[in-house]
């Protein structure tokens, strides 16, 4: 394996019931917290109502920032620092999906430096700005997705510069991680379906990019993404069943806490779908799902062997159930069809995206400009060309 670091300071409490926990992590990190949400979900299921009675109990001030949105925006994450800054905030709890914990993460560090966040996010050919400091957050993800809850990352989007781009930065690593399956209960279909993708995706990025194999994160993917599989499935065909909904949970979490290190390699898909997500604001899971097939379509000429093994244990249990890539590329495109992860293209106006603004966008993000490479990594080099190709084979999926 690659050598690599390994740091998860993040206390967990898991399980169903265990929202209550927010009392002793709340009370151990501080006397004054900002709650973080969306825009409105959490209090119209009663979650949010609930956090303020248990901060009440622990005579905890509080107050709240709401309007986080799906892909969250670097305007509004300087207003919610600013916020926290002035009601002298000395924690951060994030209550919702990996928008509102990324964008928590994102304040944090505002709230302490009085900058602009977008100054923190890489950017190709510009020098990034490390946090000195950040509020302590705690984390109560409502949604199986992102696993932002135990890692120190968090994706932004800069509605200005139609980029989104991301953190990595310990001084944003969670405090602490309260996953309660039943606050999933009242996710959406269509959230639920893409925060599946979204886990998935994580698990094989790195796996797509190697040609080795690498034992011990191998394993660990192929478990994680067969996981994914019969949860979402479980859950789709009986949505009042908690047990799929904790196993996904703790599939994304797993999945983000970089248990998969030792095998390095890009994140081409993320990447391309940023650049989409970037300027049409779709879900990240359903640009996710549109990327997914056509990047393999584009690869199979690179790395057949792995993506037929990581379709075959997916759908099968068993690596070597495919020989022919293209039957599992397409076996794999209709399983994303069958849960409804491909649903209609014109959502966002897709059908017309402009294919050259969001490749431009790609490279300006994530091509290494200091050297002058217009490309971004995967198994291969995607020069321009090749993202175009990518994107396009995205539009002409057949999606009902």
């Amino acid at each position: 394996m690659d050598s690599f670091k390994f740091y998860l300071p993040v206390t967990i409490f898991f399980g169903e019931g265990e929202f209550a926990r927010v009392k002793k992590a709340a009370r151990d990190t501080g006397k004054r917290a900002l709650i973080v949400i969306g825009q409105g979900s959490v209090k119209k299921q009663g979650y949010l109502g609930r956090l303020e009675k248990l901060l009440d109990e622990e005579k905890i001030y509080h107050e709240v920032f709401e309007g986080i949105e799906p892909n969250p925006r670097s305007t509004t994450i300087n207003k919610a620092g600013e916020q926290a800054r002035k009601m002298n905030a000395d924690m951060v709890i994030a209550l919702g999906g990996g928008s509102v914990m990324d964008a928590s993460k994102g304040l944090a560090i505002v709230a302490k430096s009085c900058d602009d966040i977008w100054d923190y996010c890489g950017v190709s050919g510009r020098k990034t700005k490390k946090a000195l400091d950040a509020l302590p957050i705690i984390c109560i993800p409502t949604l199986a997705a992102t696993g932002s809850e135990v890692n120190y990352g968090a994706v932004i989007t800069n509605p200005d510069k139609k980029l989104k781009s991301a953190i990595h930065d310990e001084k944003v690593m969670p405090k602490y991680a309260i996953i309660d399956p039943a606050l999933t209960m009242t996710v959406p279909t269509d959230y639920l379906v893409d925060g599946a993708v979204d886990i998935i995706c994580h698990c094989v990025e790195t796996y797509l990019s190697n040609k080795e194999d690498f034992l011990v994160p191998d394993y660990l993917t192929l478990a994680l993404i067969r996981t994914v599989k019969i949860s979402i499935e479980k859950a789709l065909e009986n949505p009042k069943d908690i047990s799929p909904r904790g196993d996904l949970l703790w599939a994304s979490s797993m999945a983000m806490m970089r248990l998969t290190s030792g095998r390095n390699g890009a994140w081409p898909l993320h990447e391309i779908e940023h650049g989409i997500s970037a300027i049409y604001d779709i879900s990240h899971g359903f640009g996710l799902a549109l990327v997914l097939p056509a990047t393999l379509k584009f690869n199979k000429q690179h790395n057949p062997e792995r993506i037929n093994k990581m379709i075959g244990f997916l759908l099968h249990e068993n690596s070597g159930f495919y020989n022919n890539v293209d039957k599992a590329i397409n076996d794999l495109t209709s399983w994303l069809n069958k849960i409804g992860a491909l649903r209609d293209l014109k959502k966002g106006g897709l059908k017309n995206m402009d294919i050259d603004l969001i490749t431009n966008s790609i490279i300006n993000t994530y091509g290494d400009g200091e050297k002058g490479q217009e490309f971004i990594y995967g198994v291969a080099p995607m020069y321009k060309d090749d993202i175009k190709t990518i994107l396009r084979l995205a539009l002409e999926q057949k999606a009902f």
